[in-house]
């Protein structure tokens, strides 16, 4: 069955997206400045949340599945990573990633590579740290996209989550981590944890906080006008779990 609430704030944050009517812009996130192209997810609390929990620790090799706007990546070769990949099937983030990276003095430290999943990374490319921040709502199977950012809110039937468990392994090093977003709001973690152990990977909650939308600030839809408080706010969990091999 379809989560109402979650189709009507993942088309809100769609909205907000597709709002940019086809002009590059900038925004503030985590102190720091960033480019968004037209058809890029935008950086917003939930990047900024996801970006600071990860345990990005010097030296380490980082992998990003999703990289967006480039802001992660950014931030995890700003900490010392000593290398750093992200990935995107959407063409315009690989090219905002990297125009990000140089934005900030980091060009020839972030790598970024349009790719479905892992496709275009080498057989051997392993990494002590591999994070996700997906389409959190799991739409109904029948959902088809209409346009490229849609991907990055929706996934019909977690088939996206599935794949990424099952084609994950060979490029987590020995004693790595996956670190992946998901929501009890929007998404399904307790769906998260079963595909991921079908594929060998056990999860717990590594990090959790609720971000307040007023209703009215999305239309006050009928699913988010049900939920919300006596203030008007609409409660969105976002939650990290953090993953490792069986």
């Amino acid at each position: 069955m379809e989560n109402a609430l979650a189709a009507e704030v993942g088309d809100w944050l769609l909205s907000r997206t597709e709002g940019s009517d086809g002009a590059r812009s900038t925004t503030t996130l985590m102190g720091m400045r960033w480019d968004v192209l037209p058809g890029v997810w935008r950086p917003n609390p939930g990047t900024r949340l996801f970006t600071s929990w990860l345990p990005l620790a010097e030296g380490s090799r980082f992998l990003e599945v999703g990289c967006a706007a480039g802001v992660t990546c950014v931030v995890a070769a700003k900490s010392g990573c000593t290398r750093v990949v992200g990935l995107d099937v959407v063409p315009a983030a690989t090219e905002n990633t990297r125009r990000n990276a140089a934005r900030h003095g980091l060009a020839g430290r972030v790598e970024a590579l349009t790719s479905d999943l892992f496709a275009e990374l080498d057989p051997d490319d392993e990494f002590d740290l591999v994070c996700s921040n997906p389409p959190l709502v799991r739409a109904p199977e029948s959902r088809r996209h209409a346009t490229e950012v849609e991907r990055s809110v929706f996934d019909p039937g977690y088939a996206l989550h599935r794949r990424f468990f099952q084609e994950v392994r060979p490029h987590l090093a020995d004693g790595g981590r996956i670190y992946m977003l998901t929501s009890e709001t929007l998404g399904d973690p307790a769906g998260l944890r079963s595909l991921a152990a079908d594929a060998g990977f056990s999860g717990r909650v590594y990090r959790s906080e609720s971000i307040g939308i007023p209703a009215v600030l999305m239309g006050s839809p009928p699913a988010a006008t049900a939920a919300a408080d006596e203030q008007g706010v609409v409660h969105v969990d976002f939650t990290m779990f953090e993953f490792q091999r069986h």
